[in-house]
């Protein structure tokens, strides 16, 4: 029993270790729940890491099952994945734009998609994390240490490792969501804040888009 609890604990520290490489870096998820705050205060943020883990809990439950067939599959998809996140991607930062132009109390204007109720911005979750092949390959990569010590730790192992990691999706996202609710009380802040975040989405797509199509980066990241 010591050492089960011993293996579970450094399961959780390892997942703690690992986790932040992959859940508090830069990327179009990040940018999306600071329009969510935005429209919606923090609590956007916590709908996007809702749909974010809609997707991820699943796919993790998979890995555990068959890890190498399925990293197969996301390596063949990579480019129509890539493709279609970038489009979804570019029309965000639109949004983005367009609610930089309009300042604050604009929103709510049936433009599908636009994060200015919970739905939208828990689909925005789920779109930006299950089409996005950068982050399925960091679970077959990166965090591929925490799959195997999971599996190694039945029945608690998955509950642990996936807790561990989970919660820092939640507050990262939050916490962003809550800098975009924070700018939409002022004007100027506001409308600069969405026209970077738009700018910021645009080039994450074309660099997407370089890195599938031609093997070459935008950004430095």
């Amino acid at each position: 029993m010591a050492g089960e609890e011993g293996g579970l604990a450094r399961l959780a520290v390892r997942t703690v270790i690992i986790t932040p490489s992959g859940a508090l870096s830069p990327g179009p998820l990040s940018l999306s729940a600071i329009v969510a705050g935005a429209y919606l205060g923090w609590v956007g943020g916590v709908f996007v890491a809702l749909g974010h883990m809609a997707f991820e809990l699943p796919f993790v439950l998979l890995l555990l099952k068959a890890s190498s067939s399925i990293e197969k599959h996301i390596k063949k998809l990579y480019r129509p994945l890539t493709t279609a996140i970038s489009l979804f991607i570019i029309y965000f930062s639109l949004l983005s734009f367009d609610a930089a132009l309009k300042g604050p109390g604009a929103g709510g204007n049936a433009i599908p998609l636009e994060p200015a109720s919970y739905s939208s911005a828990f689909i925005i979750g789920v779109v930006l994390t299950g089409f996005n092949a950068h982050f399925l390959l960091w679970w077959v990569s990166v965090g591929f240490p925490l799959i195997t010590g999971a599996a190694r730790n039945p029945p608690l192992g998955p509950a642990i490792m996936y807790a561990s990691h989970v919660w820092m999706d939640f507050v990262w996202l939050a916490l962003l969501a809550g800098m975009g609710g924070v700018a939409s009380q002022f004007a100027p802040a506001y409308k600069a804040l969405m026209a970077l975040v738009g700018l910021m989405l645009l080039l994450f797509a074309l660099d997407l888009m370089a890195r599938a199509w031609l093997g070459r980066r935008v950004l430095p990241l």
